[in-house]
């Protein structure tokens, strides 16, 4: 049995007497061959609706649907054969027996180019009639639950489509987060062990100069190439450069100008607990003095090292604002600044234990100066 047939098969097994009444459309103007086919209709329990001119059979399939049309083509006010073509488009269950008088075989062929699913000619023959319009019926309810189907999986698709689309999002957003975690993972990591690569190398050094020596060279390899100076304090909390790097400054005046910058920064830094970061000049001299016109053009970055509450060093990092630093430097500078003043608590409590004298001004060192790399003694 073809598909088509066994959809036939199916609607028809499907319809029970209580529910096998159609909705019938009977269009054209002669009565006397019309009202016999009506009566025997409804006889059948199918309810009819009859008309008799083409606009009104218009009329009424645009205000209910119809499971059947049968049709006399020859209407007063035009060719019945317009209304089986538009309701191909509008209502394609709706199946079509048309009515001729003279059945030719032209006349047939032009009928079915027209869309009608049967032609019966004029006198009908009633028990014929019957035939045909249950064989038509089952064709439209078949077409009917087809449509039913149609629709309910499109309704399944489209809700299939909307829940694939959401678990899409989903889906996007889990990945966005595994990847931020994964990011977020990944730099704990390379703060753990960047932390414990510099808490290993300040250990190793238990000499105040080689301390600083170590902790501004693995700074700098975090900034680059940059100016920096550590500030310490002395026991009556005055503040003196301890160790330096000249990147760019002249350096016949950069020992003036880092001691000048001692006097101006180490009072404000010693009771700041932030980061300070200035990326203009002018913005650092109304935070700490109008006296820092030799920083014009420069970005600045200052913190203090505290360690139990108490300010160890204060250490000023400076250069061009044409080579700024990077904007993920602070979290790296934080870690650093910790552990440097950690070890550097432990290393002045050796210190102060083998000694009771703090060092001389390393600016009053007998080194040699001539160098622009200065730790302690070494000035530039």
């Amino acid at each position: 049995m073809l598909p088509p047939d066994r959809e036939i098969t199916d609607a028809f097994a499907q319809r029970t007497p209580q529910s096998g009444s159609a909705q019938i459309l009977v269009v054209g103007a002669d009565t006397d061959s019309l009202v016999p086919l009506i009566r025997l209709l409804e006889k059948r329990k199918h309810h009819c609706t009859r008309v008799s001119r083409l606009d009104d059979a218009r009329a009424a399939v645009e205000q209910g649907r119809f499971e059947l049309v049968v049709i006399n083509p020859a209407l007063p006010d035009g060719d019945g054969l317009e209304l089986p073509q538009e309701l191909q488009r509008s209502s394609p269950s709706t199946k079509t027996i048309v009515l001729v008088e003279n059945n030719s075989f032209r006349a047939a062929i032009e009928a079915m180019r027209c869309g009608v699913v049967d032609v019966l000619r004029l006198p009908v023959d009633l028990d014929d009639f019957i035939s045909r319009v249950d064989s038509a019926l089952l064709k439209s309810w078949a077409d009917r639950q087809r449509e039913a189907r149609l629709t309910r999986l499109r309704r399944l698709c489209d809700e299939l489509s909307a829940d694939r689309d959401e678990i899409s999002q989903q889906v996007q957003t889990l990945c966005n987060e595994l990847v931020a975690a994964y990011q977020e993972i990944a730099e704990q990591i390379d703060e753990v062990t960047m932390a414990t690569e510099f808490r290993t190398l300040l250990k190793q050094e238990l000499d105040v100069e080689e301390v600083l020596r170590t902790a501004l060279e693995y700074v700098l390899t975090k900034t680059g190439p940059t100016n920096a100076a550590v500030f310490l304090p002395d026991s009556a909390g005055r503040y003196g450069l301890a160790a330096y790097v000249n990147y760019d400054c002249p350096r016949e005046s950069i020992t003036v100008l880092l001691e000048h910058l001692c006097q101006v920064v180490c009072p404000q830094m010693a009771a700041e607990t932030e980061i300070v970061c200035f990326d203009d000049a002018e913005e650092f001299a109304g935070w700490v003095g109008p006296q820092m016109s030799f920083l014009s053009g420069c970005q600045v970055i200052a913190f203090a090292c505290r360690y139990n509450g108490e300010c160890l060093a204060v250490i000023l990092l400076f250069r061009s604002r044409d080579l700024p630093f990077d904007e993920h430097l602070a979290p790296t500078i934080e870690i650093l600044r910790e552990i440097f003043a950690e070890q550097l608590d432990h290393v002045l409590k050796v210190y102060h234990r083998a000694s009771p004298e703090w060092p001389k001004d390393p600016l009053d060192d007998e080194h040699d100066c001539r160098d622009d790399y200065g730790f302690g003694g070494l000035a530039a």
